[in-house]
């Protein structure tokens, strides 16, 4: 496409978005009737039965998201113009060459409404519907169309500015059928997935949160299209969100409730604020196509390589050959694990794909660990290091316990977690840390991980030993075989036996 084309499309495309008035469908009336009558096509980790007990709580939410409009939307219309200008094509730009936009094929974006002072997306929706890849393939483009005021819009495509028309509320959408009378293609029915979604909103932070309009269309298209993803399996689509200066907010200053749909990543006028896992996933992209390598095992490689120490210096013995794989099925018993004969070496010992799976967080703490020691991953024998991985339902914790063998440090890829140990002279440290902050914890004190977030979390550990070693205070105290007597449980807690009967009858017992 040339420059010409190009700014031919987007100018027509401006001065069509320019030219509607856009006004919004009204929201439901009160928060109360949206609970008792959620889309039907809502999945069972979105819930919308409320009991009496929680309505006040949901009631104060309700009330704390029309204050921040309200405010945020004073801010919009305040801003200056000129800004505002400066910032669409700041903003356009960086995502026209981001990435993450340029290796996506099928995406669904909004029509920008300068009444509702969205940031503009005319040239990014030029871009989509004259551009191509470097194979001369075009990109496939879902645009919103709202069915009724009821939180129902589908996703269609088009392929041309001709292809929108204003529907009863002056809102440009395209129309539901072509020029030939056909239906038009809806995402939901499609044979392939999205890649990405551009969305609107009010306000973000940098945490992921985001807060609409107040009428629900974004968040339940997204859970229904996350249904869709799910049941076939399909890669998440990635979601970005635009967002002019004024509308990034402080954390925690977004009410949330279990409805809303947070972002991977948000695009402010500054740059691309890369959010969860799927963000930084596409991110780094482009330079791990070459080496065929996910974010995940380029993680696992570079924090072994750079933030370990070095084997002379880790907690096991130094090795005295290239490599000693652990032959874990061996009956000798020595300090360690001994060497399984070379001949029977092959390339699998030297790779461990266990990390890349999420472990299964129905369990007594909600969460759970994937060991990357010797014992899992025999290459590791003798070379002072390893890796887990820690997957948190929401409200899971790592319960209290402490590695005899090595000191620990670790990254939160997704979510938020607090983090604490507690030294030998009985003082805590700890700190909520989200996704892309480091924690370390020395050799043998206890310590923890909770997940403090919306939703599921996830860590990596490393260790200098191939075999740290974790020792669980609730199992060491309280489900030991033998069990510990009850003499010296209620002395050292100074509680009745009953109390240590009861705690232990949480863990079957």
């Amino acid at each position: 496409m040339t420059t010409r084309t190009h700014t031919y499309m987007s100018g027509r495309l401006l001065v069509a978005l320019m030219t509607q008035p856009c006004t919004l469908a009204a929201p439901p009336p009160r928060a109360s009737s949206i609970l008792r009558r959620p889309p039907p096509s809502f999945s069972q980790r979105f819930i919308a039965t409320m009991t009496t007990n929680n309505q006040d709580h949901l009631d104060a939410l309700f009330k704390q998201k029309r204050m921040l409009r309200t405010k945020v939307r004073k801010a919009l219309k305040s801003m200056d113009p000129v800004l505002r200008s400066q910032e669409d094509d700041a903003i356009q730009s960086i995502v026209l060459e981001a990435p993450w936009f340029k290796s996506s094929q099928r995406l669904c974006a909004y029509i920008s409404c300068a009444a509702l002072r969205e940031v503009d997306t005319s040239k990014v929706l030029a871009e989509i519907l004259q551009g191509s890849d470097k194979d001369g393939v075009r990109k496939k483009l879902y645009v919103p169309h709202v069915e009724d005021k009821n939180s129902h819009m589908r996703m269609l495509h088009i392929s041309s500015v001709d292809d929108m028309v204003a529907n009863s509320m002056d809102i440009l959408e395209p129309a539901a059928v072509d020029a030939d009378g056909n239906e038009r293609e809806d995402v939901l029915q499609a044979s392939d997935p999205v890649d990405l979604l551009l969305l609107p909103g009010l306000a973000f932070d940098r945490s992921g949160r985001r807060l609409g309009r107040g009428g629900g269309y974004y968040d339940t298209f997204l859970r229904n299209y996350q249904e869709l993803v799910k049941a076939r399996n399909w890669k998440q689509l990635l979601l970005v969100a635009l967002s002019y200066s004024p509308q990034i907010v402080d954390e925690g200053v977004i009410a949330v409730t279990e409805h809303d749909v947070s972002v991977d990543a948000l695009v402010s006028p500054a740059g691309v604020i890369p959010i969860s896992t799927t963000a930084i996933d596409r991110s780094v992209a482009a330079m791990l196509t070459s080496s065929g390598l996910s974010f995940h095992q380029l993680f696992c490689l570079t924090l072994s390589v750079l933030l370990l120490p070095l084997p002379s210096h880790s907690a096991d013995p130094d090795p005295l050959q290239d490599f000693c794989v652990a032959d874990v099925s061996s009956s000798l018993s020595v300090n360690g694990c001994p060497c399984k004969p070379t001949s029977q070496i092959t390339s699998d010992d030297f790779f461990f794909d266990g990390l890349s799976k999420e472990g299964n967080t129905t369990n007594l703490y909600k969460a759970t660990v994937t060991a990357g020691n010797v014992l899992a991953f025999p290459g590791l024998n003798t070379l002072g290091i390893s890796m887990n991985r820690v997957d948190f339902a929401p409200g899971g914790i790592n319960p209290p316990h402490w590695h005899p063998r090595a000191s620990e440090s670790g990254v939160v890829i997704e979510g938020k977690l607090l983090v604490g140990f507690v030294t030998t002279n009985n003082v805590y440290y700890s700190k909520i840390l989200s996704a892309g902050q480091m924690f370390v914890v020395p050799r043998g004190l206890v310590h923890f991980q909770l997940n403090v977030g919306e939703g599921k979390a996830l860590a990596f550990t490393a260790f200098n030993s191939h075999l740290p070693g974790s020792a669980v205070l609730p199992f060491n105290m309280f489900a030991s075989t033998p069990f510990i007597p009850d003499a010296v449980l209620t002395k050292a807690f100074r509680v009745d036996d009953d109390v240590i009967s009861s705690i232990r009858s949480k863990f079957g017992f």
